[in-house]
Formats: structure tokens, C-alpha cells, sequence
């Protein structure tokens, strides 16, 4: 597997043929916020190929400063259950060389029904079966429960270290009143 930044082409060709059907609607930014984002240099996509340049799987990031955090992550459908996706998310992290990695999901214990709960917990397995650590942060992001993980690199930050590298992703991102409405802290939990 060859891990690469992708051009803006690329980029656009992954949104539409991929990220467009794999993410619904409300956790979906336009792709011209994306470029934006891009253009201001707190955004990078990175994307995985098989040796014959087939596309495998993509790991977008906005960041501010040292941390970062991923934005959306998906392999795609028909090369899906075959290891690819925690192959790829140590390359995309080691690609995308930040200090502080930090992936948001939904709260597993705060889904509505035990299905949902089910698919959340399936994705926190696979993020910690991936080499992630639980942070035991959670927050609440418009309206809707995160918890917060960690890639660590070369150290496991604190929960503390981690709630402010998120909100000053979010405060780097949006404007100040949408921030102080939206995004608050709800628990710093013990590791």
C-alpha cells in the first residue's frame, strides 16, 4: 500500500465518487468549504493506493498548529473487511506527521437505540484494535455526543492536553458564536 497526499483532482474525484455516499448529509461539508480549508493551509488529504494505483482508501485532517483531526475516513466499499482500514490509519497518521492525533466518534453510550449503540461500539473496537487509545473525553459537538480518541505518535497526551487541541480546532474553524453555541466539554473521564 502506497499512502500519498492527493491533489485538489483527486480530492474532488474521492468527495464525489466516495465521501459524498459514505457520510450523511449532516456530518458532510460542502466540498468548497474542503478546498477552502485547503487554500488556508489547515487541511490535508491523504489517500492509500494497491501497487497497480487502484484507489484503496482515504484519511482527510484539518489541523491547527500540531494536532490534528480526522475528519473523515473511509476505505472504499468493495475493498472493505480486508485490513486495509488500520493498515491505512497508521500510514495516514505517520503521513500526515502531526504531534497530537485525535479521532472523534460518536458516543457509543449515548446512542438511541441498542442497534445504534452496537455500530458505535463496533467503531470504537476497530479504532482501538487500530492502535488508538480512549481518551475518555466527551463532548458535544451541535448537538450530537462525541468521544474523543487518540493515535498517539510518540506520547499519550492528557485528556486536558486533548480538549484544548480540540476546541482550538474548532475555534480555528468557525466563527466565534457558532463556536460558543455548539461545541462544549461534557466530561473529562479517568483513564
Amino acid at each position: 500500500m502506497q499512502t500519498r497526499k492527493l491533489t485538489i483532482e483527486e480530492i474532488r474525484e474521492v468527495y464525489e465518487k466516495y465521501l459524498y455516499y459514505d457520510f450523511p448529509d449532516d456530518e458532510r461539508k460542502p466540498l468548497s468549504r474542503i478546498e477552502q480549508s485547503i487554500r488556508e493551509g489547515r487541511y490535508l488529504c491523504a489517500g492509500a493506493f494497491d501497487e497497480d494505483g487502484g484507489f484503496l482508501a482515504y484519511a482527510f485532517f484539518v489541523f491547527e498548529k500540531d494536532v490534528c483531526l480526522l475528519d473523515y475516513y473511509a476505505v472504499v466499499p468493495e475493498m472493505r473487511g480486508k485490513g486495509i482500514g488500520s493498515a491505512f490509519l497508521k500510514e495516514a497518521v505517520n503521513h500526515a506527521g502531526f504531534g497530537t492525533n485525535i479521532i472523534e466518534i460518536e458516543d457509543p453510550d449515548a446512542g438511541d437505540t441498542d442497534k445504534e449503540k452496537m455500530a458505535r461500539k463496533r467503531r470504537l473496537d476497530f479504532y482501538l484494535n487500530a492502535g488508538c487509545v480512549n481518551t475518555h473525553v466527551h463532548v458535544l459537538v451541535f448537538g450530537v455526543e462525541y468521544l474523543l480518541l487518540e493515535y498517539p505518535v510518540n506520547t499519550v497526551h492528557s485528556g486536558k492536553e486533548i480538549t484544548d487541541g480540540y476546541f482550538s480546532i474548532y475555534r480555528s474553524i468557525l466563527p466565534k458564536k457558532m463556536y460558543e453555541a455548539n461545541i462544549s466539554l461534557l466530561d473529562i473521564g479517568a483513564k
